[in-house]
């Protein structure tokens, strides 16, 4: 055997056994990382099980993979490492998809669409307008699109982004650390509805917002599968149901 045969034959063993990232065989268990502190979409009943509209979508997702699902709680602030690090599969969390973020990770096709909007107090004195929240503290979740929104949109009032005070966002309103909160607008209609009159949602909202799944951006062939499924969970009028389900129809 000559050495260029001997060397082709080195070569094509090489490329044979070298997997290409395609044709891996993704994991039979999908980890999914979330707070699982945002009602409707992800909580845990008194059973410290998952339940929501999201966690049913990760379950319709995953019986049309065949994937079998593993919840990983975590802290928000910590759920953007955990994919970047691999420790999880895939993010659910009502994350929306920004500029900066895609920069680093990526997104599946978008599976729900809201916007971010501003709470405040109501009655003689408060703020009747985004323009009124001049020098007035606004909250924002720290490291959230809502504190993106705030400091894009609302420049000239005062941010509140690190609160380690512990209350809902009700109780930092009544006792007054905050003036407005800016959240997403299904949780906004939720706190304004159990207010009973003591809160108002300012209008305009500040911007769009999309929610996605959040994937490290190696993992193209996962979004790939998760993206056709999303599709075809959109086409059979299931992720429509679903919002009904859970009191977010449009």
């Amino acid at each position: 055997m000559t050495r260029f045969s001997l060397a082709c034959l080195v070569l094509l063993a090489a490329a044979c056994s070298a997997p290409r990232e395609a044709e891996l065989p993704e994991p039979a268990v999908l980890v999914v990382g979330s707070d699982l502190d945002n009602a409707p979409f992800a909580a845990l009943d008194p059973y410290e099980r998952p339940i929501g509209r999201d966690v049913e979508m990760m379950e319709k997702l995953a019986d049309e993979l065949g994937y079998v699902l593993e919840w990983r709680r975590m802290p928000f602030d910590q759920l953007f490492d955990a994919v970047l690090e691999q420790e999880v599969d895939v993010v659910c969390a009502t994350i929306g998809i920004t500029e900066e973020r895609a920069e680093r990770m990526a997104f599946s096709r978008p599976y729900f669409e809201t916007s971010i909007a501003v709470v405040a107090r109501a009655g003689d004195g408060e703020p009747k307008s985004l323009a009124e929240l001049a020098g007035r503290r606004v909250a924002g979740g720290k490291g959230t699109t809502s504190e993106r929104a705030v400091r894009l949109h609302l420049a000239d009032s005062r941010g509140v982004f690190d609160d380690k005070s512990g209350l809902s966002a009700a109780e930092r309103l009544r006792s007054r650390s905050v003036d407005a909160i800016a959240m997403d607008a299904p949780a906004a209609d939720a706190l304004v509805a159990a207010g009973a009159g003591a809160f108002v949602k300012l209008d305009p909202p500040l911007e769009r917002e999309r929610y996605a799944l959040v994937l490290h951006r190696d993992r193209w062939v996962l979004r790939s599968r998760l993206d056709a499924a999303l599709d075809k969970l959109g086409r059979d009028g299931e992720l429509a149901e679903l919002d009904r389900a859970h009191g977010l129809a449009r």
